[in-house]
């Protein structure tokens, strides 16, 4: 049932959304995304939790259950590196891991996953009502969200701290916000618990981005938009006139100063886990011969790689045209990948629904100088994501302090989903608005009649470049151009994979046709009120909810948990053997020496894989990269690092 309502923006015919719905609606849309785990036993794929995480989860929750205290030191990966320091259980600070002491370890980093997917949701409903935006236009933001691939594809990687950071993102905003609509302390107290809790996902990359556009946000908000105080110290929405310039710049700095506070004691709230670990990374970790002891122009490679690249840009409208390689049921992401980087297993892809609807966001929308500021953290967060491919990066580079501890520019591409489904939120509220009965208040951007008329127009102008878009991709000529203007030089090996690949981005370009046809004809249809503003919120959220599911159940996975854990017969001897003998490490020759399963079952390996062990233990045993060590085969290393018994693979 519809109903009509006022709010601080203007007049138009709402829906009334039940508090109890949006909260229901993320869980029920989670659920759909996890049904394989979440009815069954079976453990979440993740590359890098099959050849770490669970291990060192595994261990962190055997560590304080049977010492009862926590962890100093983990000795199992080569040759063991400090705990905490080292992040050798990664989020081990952070609130989600208590899971690992009530259910099992590989069912409790699933479930972590999946609350973060909800409470992403949930994060962005508060963000965008916190803006003045409709309950309706914050629950298909929500779902936007929640199922958006920029958040949940980060579960086939298995980066759970980075999925942390993206679900975290609408919080902070939200709590920032939250200080300019209430008096009082308790705001800025939100705000320093939720920096802590992003700095305790212990992923400070997606940290520095965050806390980069955080503060961006905060100075635009005290400094240009407002709010500014009345006479009885109320804070009000406006720039103010030039009588109250002076006060309204005052007020922006305390409020300034009061949030750099909040943020600085948030900060020092995580101490325990940033400071260690900052000094671990630039003195004592391997990352050091790609930072801070590599050369300029050492450094320089490592900081730009796995950025991304024209063709992944595309993917950001058509998410089948780069390819992957996650697995899954989906053909399109079956060793699809045809780009520049080693491989690919996420994606960008924020919703082309939520793209069209953002559009829709800049016609006759309040807070104009909002939304203009979201679109411009959005748009510099895609140029500083595509690397060398703009000279954005580079200013970032020599002039940020700590980009060049960093690689991978293209993980700020969250940012640019954060800025997308945030306004989207008004792209929505627009369409409600056509389709109500109340004219809207004048927004000072032109005759509402023409600014209405124009939504559908622009829409259907965007299905019909996608249109002509599959067309040239059926006729073989979009691939042609672009390995001839955007990728010259390719290899062999892309260019077949990219003749492979054809079929599916045309079939990617059908179906974003479609999908921009029919949001063009949800506008239409409000316009020409053929639909009610319940009937628009339908659709549009079965638009944006069917558009982002089908990009993302790709990169949700399952496997048969017990039969991966299982103990081969070597490992069971080598456990007998630890029982007997005095202490000893094995030499396991698997995977290029990256073996980590044999730790599982408690045995210390002379190698592995470790993203953050010993420069001077690598320095030891001759290991650079991800490559097999040099010095291991040599009798006299052996003996220094206690090497008793070696496995390797029987052809």
């Amino acid at each position: 049932m519809a109903k009509r309502t006022r709010d601080s923006e203007g007049t138009s015919e709402r829906v009334s959304i039940p508090k109890w719905l949006p909260p229901v609606a993320f869980a029920v849309v989670t659920v759909a995304l996890f049904r394989d785990f979440i009815f069954s036993d079976a453990m979440l794929f993740g590359s890098d939790t099959l050849s770490l995480g669970y291990m060192a989860r595994s261990f962190y929750a055997e560590a304080l259950g049977s010492a009862g205290g926590f962890p100093r030191w983990a000795p199992l990966l080569l040759g063991g590196t400090p705990f905490l320091e080292s992040l050798a259980a990664g989020d081990a600070l952070y609130p989600t891991s208590l899971l690992l002491f009530v259910m099992a370890p590989h069912r409790a980093l699933g479930w972590k996953l999946i609350i973060h997917v909800f409470l992403a949701g949930c994060f962005m409903f508060g963000w965008v009502r916190t803006l003045g935006r409709s309950r309706a236009a914050a629950l298909v933001s929500g779902v936007a969200y929640g199922v958006a691939p920029i958040l949940v594809a980060w579960v086939r990687p298995g980066h759970d701290g980075k999925l942390f950071v993206v679900a975290l993102t609408p919080l902070l905003f939200w709590a920032m916000e939250w200080t300019f609509r209430r008096r009082g302390l308790l705001p800025f107290v939100a705000v320093s618990a939720v920096v802590a809790l992003v700095i305790l996902t212990t992923h400070f990359q997606l940290a520095y981005f965050l806390f980069g556009a955080a503060g961006l946000f905060y100075a635009f908000r005290a400094f240009v938009e407002g709010p500014v105080p009345d006479e009885e110290g109320v804070p009000e929405e406006g720039k103010g006139t030039p009588r109250t310039t002076g006060v309204r710049l005052r007020w922006g700095a305390t409020r300034f100063g009061l949030f750099l506070a909040a943020a600085v004691l948030g900060a020092a709230a995580a101490g325990i886990q940033i400071v260690p670990a900052f000094q671990y990374v630039t003195e004592f970790s391997r990352r050091t011969a790609t930072t801070t002891r590599a050369s300029a122009l050492e450094n320089r490679l490592y900081a730009s790689s796995w950025g991304l690249h024209p063709e992944e840009l595309v993917s950001f409208v058509v998410p089948e045209f780069a390819g992957n390689n996650a697995g899954g049921d989906a053909e399109w992401t079956q060793g699809t990948y045809w780009g520049r980087n080693g491989h690919k297993d996420n994606h960008e892809y924020a919703g082309l629904v939520v793209l069209l609807l953002a559009v829709v966001g800049f016609f006759g929308t309040p807070r104009r100088a909002l939304r203009w500021f979201l679109a411009a953290v959005g748009v510099l967060s895609v140029l500083y994501a595509l690397g060398t491919h703009t000279p954005v990066w580079g200013l970032f580079y020599a002039l940020m302090p700590g980009v060049k501890l960093f690689r991978a520019p293209s993980m700020v591409s969250f940012l640019f989903g954060f800025a997308s489904v945030t306004l989207a939120a008004f792209g929505v509220d627009r369409l409600l608005g056509l389709a109500g009965a109340e004219p809207r208040r004048p927004t000072g951007e032109g005759d509402e009649g023409a600014v209405a008329g124009r939504i559908p127009l622009v829409l259907w102008a965007c299905a019909g470049a996608l249109l002509l878009g599959t067309i040239v991709a059926a006729s073989g000529a979009l691939s042609s151009m672009w390995i001839a203007v955007a990728f010259r030089g390719a290899p062999q090996s892309s260019l077949q994979i990219l003749e492979d690949h054809q079929r599916f981005i045309v079939q990617g370009f059908f179906l974003a046709t479609l999908l921009a046809a029919a949001t063009a004809g949800t506008a239409l249809a409000a316009r020409r009120g053929v639909l009610r503003p319940r009937g628009v919120l339908v659709a549009l959220g079965l638009l944006v909810l069917v558009d982002g599911f089908r990009v993302s159940q790709p990169f949700i996975q399952t496997f048969d948990f017990h039969d991966w854990a299982r103990p081969d017969p070597i490992v069971r001897e080598l456990q007998r053997r630890q029982t007997l003998e005095s202490p000893f490490r094995v030499l396991s020759l698997l995977d290029d020496a990256q073996d980590v399963k044999p730790a599982m079952f408690g045995l210390e390996l002379a190698a592995g894989h470790h993203p953050n062990d010993l420069a001077r233990y690598r320095e030891l045993i001759g290991m650079v990269g991800s490559g097999m060590p040099q010095y291991l085969t040599a009798t006299n290393v052996y003996r220094i690092l206690n090497v008793r018994y070696l496995i390797w693979q029987d052809w």
